[in-house]
């Protein structure tokens, strides 16, 4: 899992060195931390109500007229450290979505909703979601903000190993290329 997840690093840096200089590029980084919350029900087949998932690391890149493109891996090492969280449920998730965001690219709060996919391995086996959810990005600044999002995973209930769930996060973002914000009301003086 760390072997992945080095290699996913070194391809996002790389990844970033090619296209940070271009003037029309809209990439944004980030890291957050996430849970994952099953119904009460669902925990005999996912063996916990709730995943912590720390890092979630995810890339985006916005295209047009509110529409934004975003992939992102996260995974659950918190339960690996000894004393800290028992949990034994493994849950590692690789998501691609499609965002499309309610305001300008250049307002300081970005509300989005999300439609997308995710390829989750779990201690047992490894399955598909359908995913809905929405949220949003306040910049602190033209570089940097922070960023919440709340998705339902829909599962087949056919699946033995994945229920459908809810998934949220929070976190910080931070745009390659610096943002024009619109004026706050604070930074008038």
């Amino acid at each position: 899992m760390f072997k992945s997840l080095k290699i996913f690093l070194v391809v996002l840096f790389i990844g970033f060195q090619t296209v940070a200089q271009n003037k029309e590029n809209r990439w944004v980084v980030g890291a957050s931390v996430g849970v994952a919350k099953f119904a009460s029900e669902d925990v005999k087949a996912v063996g916990d109500q709730f995943i912590f998932q720390v890092p979630s690391l995810n890339v985006s890149r916005y295209f047009f007229n509110g529409l934004t493109l975003d992939a992102g891996l996260s995974f659950s090492v918190i339960d690996r450290i000894p004393g800290f969280y028992s949990n034994s449920v493994s849950y590692v998730s690789i998501d691609g979505a499609v965002k499309y965001d309610f305001g300008t690219l250049n307002d300081n709060l970005v509300p989005y909703v999300i439609l997308g996919g995710s390829l989750l391995k779990t201690t047992y086996k490894m399955t598909t979601t359908t995913n809905i959810g929405a949220g949003g990005t306040f910049w602190l600044n033209p570089n940097y903000g922070i960023n919440t999002q709340l998705q339902y995973k829909y599962s087949p209930e056919t699946d033995e190993s994945m229920r459908s769930h809810t998934y949220f996060s929070v976190g910080v973002v931070y745009s390659l290329q610096p943002r024009i914000l619109v004026p706050r009301l604070w930074s008038n003086n």
